[in-house]
């Protein structure tokens, strides 16, 4: 273990199970995952990927700990695994960690996997308080810059966050090469581990032909779409992509383009979009559960954000078969090789991008062989199945299982 002074402190009998903490005489590896539960973005789809394949492996016995009811208890339900639901309202973070703590009393857990800075304190106090040997969390992006006070506040927990990840954490999984620089800058390079995003190439399906698509959206059968998809957040850099629609509009007037999200941007979005006079040629739709029929529609998927970790909308874009423009951030320079199964932007300027789109949509072959490519490297380097293996393996080199 490599959680220095923490482990010291007093174990609180009332979490412990029978045989806590001898690990040969429990048959299966006991696995609690920690994440917030009322939103749904790249982190809670990855988390519900994740449970849905290790959950097919009986040596894991799996429950998970969420702060807030939502889509991922249903989803973690629907693949059997048990869900404890705490509301964080009306409660501080000392009564939360009381309700996990009565959750655990009866669990053989050997490993706390936690997905969020304030999911990965708790999952520290935990395992410190019931005595559970192994802590992992998943870094699934960077921390996104706020001012003011909010900025203040994010900074307070980045410090006691950093120092919970050198001083309490076993393993730190990073969704991508570049955060896994970042991370090793501040803990042990040898606690870090790079395992990439994976979908589930069984879910991620629609039946939808591209023309049927369009259609159920409003738009035309036969037009050309551009779109992206995410929380609309100042990180994703929705006023480029606008941008740049404003100069396709004059070259390709029949082209159409669709924003699906919600967030804190949405008004300012919409004020751009009637800025540029957009507003009979855009779609602004929410969060959809019906993602990839929406996705279905598009000829082009694009991403603009200034930093990513590894997006699964970008993974399922790809192996939906659209083509994809994005903003080489993150790991996606780790998933798009430029011009083989996407295309690359360096630059953050609408110009470049209108000028990139503008010849995809002028190439209907370029379109359709790196859309073929992009299926193609999905399904083969991005699977769940290949995620689900890689962490697995981890979980079994901490407790030592074969």
């Amino acid at each position: 273990m490599l959680r220095g002074n923490l482990v010291a402190g007093p174990k609180d009998e009332s979490c412990a199970g029978p045989g806590e903490g001898h690990r040969g005489s429990v048959r299966q590896i006991g696995v609690c995952h920690i994440a917030s539960g009322d939103r749904w973005a790249g982190a809670e789809a990855q988390l519900c990927t994740l449970l849905r394949f290790l959950a097919r492996r009986k040596q894991y016995q799996l429950s998970v700990i969420l702060l807030n009811d939502g889509r991922v208890a249903e989803e973690a339900r629907r693949c059997g695994v048990e869900v404890k639901i705490i509301p964080e309202r009306g409660k501080n973070f000392f009564q939360i960690s009381r309700e996990a703590m009565r959750f655990l009393r009866d669990k053989h857990v050997q490993i706390l996997h936690s997905h969020r800075y304030k999911e990965n304190l708790l999952a520290a106090l935990l395992a410190w308080r019931c005595g559970i040997p192994f802590v992992v969390r998943t870094q699934h992006g960077s921390a996104e810059p706020f001012g003011g006070l909010k900025g203040l506040k994010q900074t307070t927990f980045q410090i006691m966050d950093r120092a919970v990840a050198k001083y309490a954490t076993d393993r730190l999984i990073s969704v991508s090469g570049e955060l896994q620089e970042q991370l090793a800058s501040y803990v042990d390079p040898g606690k870090v581990v790079l395992i990439h995003n994976g979908i589930d190439l069984e879910q991620v399906r629609s039946t939808l032909s591209v023309a049927e698509a369009k259609s159920r959206l409003g738009l035309p059968a036969d037009g050309l779409v551009i779109g992206t998809a995410g929380r609309l957040e100042p990180v994703k850099r929705l006023d480029i992509f606008l941008a740049a629609a404003n100069k396709i509009k004059m070259r390709s007037p029949g082209t159409r383009f669709v924003i699906v999200g919600e967030g804190a941007e949405q008004a300012r979005l919409h004020a751009l979009c009637r800025t540029y006079g957009l507003e009979d040629r855009l779609v602004f739709l929410p969060h959809r559960d019906d993602i990839y029929d929406v996705l279905r529609a598009f000829d082009i998927f694009v991403l603009c954000s200034d930093h990513e970790g590894l997006p699964m909308i970008l993974l399922e874009a790809l192996y939906l078969g659209v083509s994809v423009a994005a903003r080489s951030v993150g790991g996606i320079a780790e998933v798009i090789q430029n011009g083989v199964n996407g295309v690359l932007l360096e630059s953050g300027e609408a110009d470049a991008l209108a000028e990139t789109l503008l010849s995809l949509l002028e190439d209907e072959m370029r379109r359709r062989r790196l859309a073929l490519a992009g299926m193609n490297s999905a399904a083969c380097r991005f699977s769940g199945e290949r995620t689900a293996q890689a962490v697995a393996s981890l979980y079994r080199s901490l407790c030592g299982s074969p």
